[in-house]
This record gives structure tokens, sequence and C-alpha cells, in this order.
């Protein structure tokens, strides 16, 4: 080595050890400051991310609030049975689980049960020696990444799952019951409680479970709850509540869980349950666990006391929904007997407050076409549509006037319409001689050609006998046919509170015959409840409200049941009829003729033939076929009383009745206002 070199090494090695240590101190200094931000400056922030890494927050549901009819008696209740829950503490082990599941099994019976592959291998793998010999028999990539470092424990634990082959167990009936019990204990998340599936618990089981209380780590003995319905004829609209091994509906979990819910709290899943869930469902109690430094349970807190559901209250009186039902079922089995209802799958009626929306009755009487049973189905009268029949000709007025098809009262003769040499639409009475009739007699008298003639007008191409039809504002006019009614509710959603109403039968596909016949009702099929909708925007000027069944939601009084009133259901106007007052009132007077109109065309008198009070009706009659070609009617009514101060609107329909001359559905809805009347007089 030359002289130079040795001089350049002696002095260039300081500087780089002067560099070296300059690098040190500066990040020394760094760490000093952040050390500094953390423990001065930011010092609150840090002990509180501190504390609530060792603190969990554990919510459990509390027991489900009661729904009950208009007067207070309940539609549902809450049975309570005691069961045995399991608390997971963060340092059991899938061992320990297993041999608690032993255990409890000499105290408690399960039967019935079914255990699946995969829950055989997770029993299986809980043996720590079972599960390190499986792992140890894994391929290295199983085990380890491309780098060497052991894989998440969760993938590790899966390859052991899948390497593991079920055929090879053969474990005993008893075995099984022990792999059921583990399996429950095993889902129940670390600090939660879990309610564990088995036989009803005897009163010595009982006392056994809590004299080995020390032994049986994590079990109890608790209240639970089971939700019944109640035999009524209300019962169908109810609905359902989850099962806490069922817990959150899979398509609705993700909704739920960001609202607080645990995935094994029990939920509405149908009808009122379903669309009242957010006052049913109980105020969680919430508690607060604290851990050490070392994860173990250092104390508990209770943050939140639990809180049992709200209540709801409906509408509906079950003593008023249960006389409906009987009139229905008496008029059915008397036309069934008659053998005028052979082929009619039923008869249905809603009753609804035009002014508030709130449903009164809700009832249908299905016949077993098979059987020849008739069986309660509240549900159907919002399920189930129908020809409708000349019950719509009100609407279809509005469209006349709504787009200028006819104006006012107006004039046009009733005649039989004849296109091109085919069958003429007449009206029932056209037979009786050509007659000029205003609007309101078209709706006294049920005038079909009226309606087509008015249908017509709406496509731009005036009535004339033999004309030549020019079909080029034929879907245009169906749309604004269609719009009207629906501005009345038909065709459409009836904004009701419950979930899974039918909005109509509303074909896409129709003929220039389809469009006239659907003027008067022969075409569009529509539920009770659009029905009652419709005549109950009638009676109520033109603004349609949403039917709802429930009035209010109510707190629980000193022993659960019914409490005070928390708040009440507000009317929901879902819009109006686009058509003057004066219009509107063309039709209420049509309708209050069509039941005490003078003049022998008059179709709707048998109504009003001992009526407690003044109803106002429209008819209608669809004719159908049955059996392969018989001619049959649906018979139906669209109605509201008292006709000067409506308090009630009803729909009556009575579908596929053999009896073509049949007025029964008249019957029904003057004894179904009778009796509202006899029970809250209307002035």
């Amino acid at each position: 080595m030359t002289a130079k070199k040795r001089e350049f090494d002696r002095t260039s090695i300081p500087k780089r050890l002067n560099l070296l240590f300059g690098i040190v101190m500066i990040l020394f200094g760094i760490l000093l400051a952040r050390l500094g931000y953390m423990q001065v400056l930011n010092q609150e922030f840090y002990n509180k991310k501190l504390a609530t890494a060792s603190q969990l927050k554990i919510s459990h549901s509390s027991v489900r609030g009661q729904i009950y009819d208009a007067s207070g008696k309940p539609l549902v209740e809450n049975t309570t049975k005691q069961v045995v829950s399991f608390t997971r503490s963060n340092k059991m082990t899938a061992a320990e689980m297993k041999e608690l599941a032993e255990k409890l099994l000499s105290y408690i019976s399960v039967k019935d049960i079914q255990v699946t592959e995969r829950q055989q291998i997770d029993y299986y793998l809980a043996d720590p020696d079972m599960y390190r010999g499986v792992v140890a028999k894994l391929p290295k990539q199983k085990r380890l990444d491309t780098d060497g470092n052991q894989l998440p424990e969760s993938e590790i634990y899966q390859a052991a799952v899948e390497s593991v082959n079920p055929k090879q167990f053969h474990y005993s009936d008893q075995e099984k019951k022990v792999i059921f019990l583990f399996n429950q204990m095993n889902k129940v998340a670390n600090f939660q409680t879990g309610i564990l599936e088995t036989d009803p618990l005897s009163p010595e089981q009982v006392a056994h479970l809590a004299a080995r209380s020390k032994e049986l780590t994590g079990i109890s003995v608790t209240v639970s709850w089971d939700r019944k319905v109640l035999e009524t004829s209300l019962a169908s609209i109810v609905g359902s509540v989850s099962s806490e091994k069922a817990g959150l509906p899979a398509e609705e979990a993700k909704e739920y869980l960001k609202k607080g819910y645990s995935l094994n709290d029990r939920v509405g899943t149908s009808y009122l349950e379903k669309t009242y869930e957010e006052f049913l469902q109980g105020k969680r109690s919430v508690k607060e666990i604290h851990l050490d430094k070392n994860g173990n349970l250092e104390s508990v807190d209770t943050i939140a006391e639990g809180e049992k559901g709200s209540n709801i209250k409906l509408s509906i009186d079950l003593d008023f929904q249960n006389g409906v039902e009987e009139i229905l079922k008496k008029h059915l089995t008397s036309e069934i007997a008659a053998g005028n209802a052979t082929y009619s799958e039923g008869v249905y009626a809603v009753a609804m407050n035009p002014t508030t929306g709130a449903v009164l009755a809700m009832a249908g009487m299905k016949h077993d076409l098979e059987k020849g049973d008739v069986r309660p189905d509240a549900l159907g009268s919002i399920t189930n549509v129908f020809v409708p029949g000349s019950v719509v000709k009100g609407a279809t007025l509005s469209a006349g006037w709504e787009h200028g098809a006819i104006s006012g009262n107006q004039v046009l003769t009733d005649q039989p319409i004849v296109f091109g040499g085919g069958e003429p639409i007449t009206s029932w009475f056209t037979q009786y001689g050509l007659r000029p009739i205003t609007a309101v007699e078209a709706l006294e008298y049920s005038s079909n050609t009226y309606m087509v003639q008015l249908a017509l007008a709406l496509m731009g191409t005036p009535y004339q006998e033999n004309m030549k039809i020019d079909l080029t504002n034929l879907n245009a006019s169906m749309e604004k046919l269609r719009a009207t009614f629906a501005a009345y509710g038909l065709g459409t959603s009836t904004g009701i509170d419950l979930p899974g109403e039918s909005e109509g039968f509303v074909p896409r596909d129709f003929t220039f015959a389809n469009y006239l016949t659907n003027a008067f009702g022969q075409f569009d099929n529509y539920t009770p409840m659009q029905l009652a909708q419709y005549a109950a925007t009638v009676a109520n000027n033109g603004v349609r409200v949403a039917p709802h069944l429930v009035e209010g939601i109510y707190g629980n009084n000193e022993t659960g049941g019914l409490g005070d009133l928390i708040s009440t259901v507000e009317s929901k106007e879902m819009g109006r009829v686009p058509i003057t007052p004066e219009e509107m009132g063309l039709i209420q007077q049509g309708f209050y003729r069509t039941v005490h109109g003078e003049n022998g065309f008059a179709t709707g008198k048998t109504i009003g033939q001992g009526e407690a009070v003044s109803i106002s009706a429209k008819t209608g009659t669809a004719e159908t076929f049955v059996n392969g070609g018989q001619q049959a009617v649906n018979t139906n009514v669209v109605a509201y009383a008292p006709s000067d101060n409506p308090q009630i609107a009803v729909a009556v329909v009575f579908p596929h009745n053999t009896d073509l001359a049949s007025t029964v559905s008249h019957t029904m809805t003057r004894e179904i206002i009778n009796l509202y009347q006899s029970k809250h007089p209307m002035n």
C-alpha cells in the first residue's frame, strides 16, 4: 500500500464515522420529538386510544314488543321458557369447549339432531394434538409463504379442514350430540352469549345446572321467549319472526349490522312484524368489558339497560273484523250450497276510513276448489287480483274530463258500438232502445257504451257507426287511462304498511279491443284493497290516502302489556285526482244515484234496501268463464257511507259466480256498513 493510499484512509474513516454519528443523532432527535408529541402534546388522544384498545362493548337484544287490535286484544304473545345459555370468554380454547360440551350433555338432553361433515371435522380438530398432527402433514405451501414465513392461522386451519377426510369418522349417536353442542358454542363470539338448542328443560335439569355452575364454565340457565301468533282472523297479516338459530336474514344482514344488531338477533321477516321492526325490537342492553394488558377480564360496566320493545295497536277492531268475516262466510257457503259458487275462489272485503286511511277490516274467505272447504284469508285482500267490472267507471269519467274527451255532465247516446260489421258493444239496457244519458246517468245505469265512446274520444277518434279505426294514439291513450286509474290507487301501490302487496295485473301487451273493454273494467285486474282505496278517494273528494293498519305506537305498562301512546301513525296523502271539485261532485252524484236513483235502470237499488245509513256505491259485473267455457261473473261493489259525510269506504269482490243475475255482493256491502253503523254510529 502506498503512502498516499494510507493517508487517504486515515482521513476518510473519521469523516464517515462523523457522518454516521450525525445520522444517528438526527434519528434519535426525531424519536424524542415523536415521543414528546405523543406523551406531552397529544397525551389525551393516545390515552383514550390505549383505553379503547382494552375495552369491548357487548350488546344483547331484549324481549320483543307485542301487537294488539284496536280494542287492546293481543294478536301475538311472547311465551317465556328456561333455556341453556353459553357465554364465551376470550381465553376459552376449542379443546375446553369440547370438554364443556361433554360435561353439559350429562345434565341436559338433545334429540332429532343433524350434524354436518364440517361440524365433525371442527370437533375433531378441537383436540390440540390432533390439530398439530394434521398441520404437520400439510404440504409446505399450505403452511408457509414464499418467503418462508408462517401463513395466517385462519388459512392454515382451512387447509387442515380440507385435508381431513370425514369418512374416517365413526362417531356414535352420543358423540354426535356432543358435536352438536360444541358447534353451537363454537359459533358464539368472545364475550357474547348464545342460546344453546336443547330439549325443553325440566325443573330437575334446571336445578342440576344451577348446582354445577362452577364446573360448567360459561353455562347458565336464562329466560328466553318464543313468538306465538294467536288464532285470529288477522293471523295471516301479523307475519313472522326469525329464530335465534336463523338470526338475521342473509340478504339484509349488512343493513341490520349497521344499525347495531347482532347476527343471531331475532327480527321480523314478513308483514307487520317486518314493517314495524324498528318499534317492536326492544332496546338493547350494552355492557362494557375492560381487559388488562394481558387480555384478562378486569371489570364489566353496564352502559345501558335493556328494555322491552314498544307495542303497536291496529286500527282494526277484531269484533268488527270477525263480523265482516262472518258475513262473507255466510253468503259464500250459501252460494256454494246453491251451486252458484262451485268455481269461485272465495270472497273478499276491505273497509277503511276514507279520510285517514285507517283500515277498519280486511277479510277474506278462501274457497278450496279441490277440497271444497272455506277458510279465512285476510292476506288475500292485498295479494289476489280480480277483474273489477263496472266499478271503475268513475275513474274512466275522470280520464275523460282530465284529457278533454268529455266536458261536465255531457250527454252521449247509449247505443250499440259497431266496428266494421263485428259484434256490437252494448250496455245491459241497450235492448230497451237508444237513450241519451249524462255522465251521472252513465254511472247510475252503468253504461258500457258511454265509456267506449269516451275512450274513442280520448284517442282523438270520436265514434261513428262502422268507422275506420285509427290506432295511432292507442298506446298513448291507454297510458292516459291507466294514469288516471292509478290516481285512484288502481294498478299501482296503495302505500299500505304491509310488504308484499300486489300492484294488480296490468298487461303491457294489449289490443284495441282490450283498451275499449278496460274503459268499463274488463281487462286490468286489481286487488280488493286497491278497489277500497278507489272508493275512499271518491268519498274523500279526490284525495288518495294510503291505507294503514297500525293506529299507533305504545309503550309498556308495569306488567309489560299495552301502555301509554307514544306516537300516532299519521295519514299519508298519496296524491289527488286531477279533476275539478265540480267534476268529482258528478262522480259522487252518480254513486249516490246508483243506490237511490228513481229510474228503474239504477243498478244498485238492492244495496239501499234496508240500509241503516245512506250508502253511495258503484256496482260492477265482470264477465268471466269457468269450467272450460261456462259463463260466470265477478260481482263487485265499491261503496262509502254516509253519503254526505263519508266515514267508511268498502269494497266487496265475489269472483266467478255462475248466477249471472246475482246481487249477493250488494247484500254483503249493505250488511258490512250496517254492522259498522251498529258498532260505531255515524252521523
